[in-house]
């Protein structure tokens, strides 16, 4: 009889996993599921709102550009990235939340999972008692055939019960396991949206610096707004048609000298482990984009960090433009050029030779520039290309 009773013990545990139900409090899991419910209403909602920004936003990109529309393209695009920040804060605390309620569910699991352990044994004990007096009864015949067969009909009956409660504590443990895995891939989507958010809030900034330069370039002046844009398109004009013209002498004396160097891989102008990139080539959110494609990368660092040559070659030129600020333009073999841009401080000058990591100026902040960055664009034979494919790792 106490055999039956302990594995009847484990039979009804083993249930409370086949049903799907643990035995936790209710009222918690109540709490956590109604705050899940509220988030996934939250995003939902917020998530309309930004669709209604973004066709907002198409609706401004097909008018002709001008000043009122470059700011009015600003208002919306700045609107919708803090709903987009708000959006991925509400998912940060969505997944949180669904953490607590997986731990709860994952530590009545494993406490489970014990107590059938703990039963199980038990079992296999009194189990292995009965093997032996059966064995010492059938010896010595203390006990009448019949009662011999009863006990080991009995006996073959609780072993058929034994191995469905073993399946049934496997399919436990495999649920342990299952949530463990749920609980891992959270944790990783967590790591996702914590970057996810550390990049949007860069992007407002952006979007929030474009607006104010651009109000603070043009003081609201439609005709100052042509002027901006006349004097950047002439600026990309003369980089073009000077790089042409400087590309192959230059070239022509890098290999006279010898002075070539391997250009196979280019080294970044500063270190990007710090700040990471802030806007890619031909980047779809750059806030000056109808103005101007972006042709280059944006590497952030504090004003004065030291800009180093990517690699040796020639200073084809150093000027300051309205578009660049303070830029220098570096010829080297292969057709390649390199151009960095938003200085502070430029330390070469036009025509002279410079190594492979050789200091050429200092980041700054100058030209149509939202903070302290360089601009590092690549060209092969005059044509911007991404600057990604051409550096070495970091």
């Amino acid at each position: 009889m106490r055999l039956r009773y302990l594995l009847s013990a484990i039979l009804i545990s083993a249930s409370l996993f086949a049903g799907g139900v643990f035995a936790m409090a209710q009222e918690d899991v109540g709490v956590l599921n109604r705050q899940i419910a509220e988030r996934k209403g939250s995003i939902e909602q917020i998530n309309k709102r930004i669709g209604e920004y973004q066709k907002k936003i198409e609706a401004v990109q097909r008018e002709k550009a001008s000043l009122q529309v470059e700011l009015e393209l600003l208002d919306n695009r700045i609107a919708k990235t803090e709903l987009e920040i708000t959006e991925t804060k509400e998912q940060i605390g969505l997944i949180n939340t669904e953490l607590s309620l997986l731990q709860k569910q994952l530590m009545q699991l494993q406490r489970n999972l014990e107590e059938h352990k703990r039963l199980m044994m038990g079992v296999l004990q009194k189990i292995q008692t009965k093997d032996q007096n059966l064995a010492i009864e059938a010896l010595f015949g203390s006990k009448s055939l019949s009662e011999l067969f009863d006990e080991v009909q009995s006996l073959e009956t609780i072993n058929a019960d034994l191995k469905d409660a073993l399946e049934k504590t496997k399919r436990a443990k495999a649920a342990v396991e299952e949530k463990q895995e749920i609980q891992e891939g959270k944790k990783k989507t967590m790591e996702e949206l914590e970057g996810a958010l550390a990049a949007e809030k860069t992007r407002l900034e952006e979007e929030i610096g474009a607006q104010s330069l651009l109000v603070a370039q043009t003081q609201r002046s439609e005709d100052a707004f042509r002027t901006l844009v006349r004097e950047l398109r002439e600026e990309q004009s003369f980089i073009n048609n000077q790089i042409s013209a400087l590309q192959q002498r230059l070239e022509d004396r890098l290999i006279a000298n010898d002075q070539a160097g391997d250009v196979s891989a280019l080294s970044w102008p500063i270190d990007p482990s710090a700040r990471g990139i802030s806007s890619g080539f031909h980047d779809p959110t750059y806030p000056f984009r109808r103005l101007f494609e972006h042709s280059g990368v944006d590497l952030p660092a504090p004003t004065g960090t030291p800009i180093r040559a990517a690699a040796s070659g020639y200073v084809a030129w150093a000027r300051k433009g309205r578009q660049y600020g303070n830029y220098v333009m570096v010829i080297h073999a292969n057709g390649l050029a390199t151009l960095y841009a938003h200085m502070s401080r430029v330390d070469v000058t036009a025509d002279q030779f410079v190594q492979r990591g050789s200091v050429i100026g200092a980041v700054g902040n100058t030209g149509l520039s939202t903070g302290p960055h360089v601009h590092f664009e690549v060209r092969k034979n005059g044509i911007p290309v991404n600057p990604i494919n051409y550096l070495t790792s970091r």
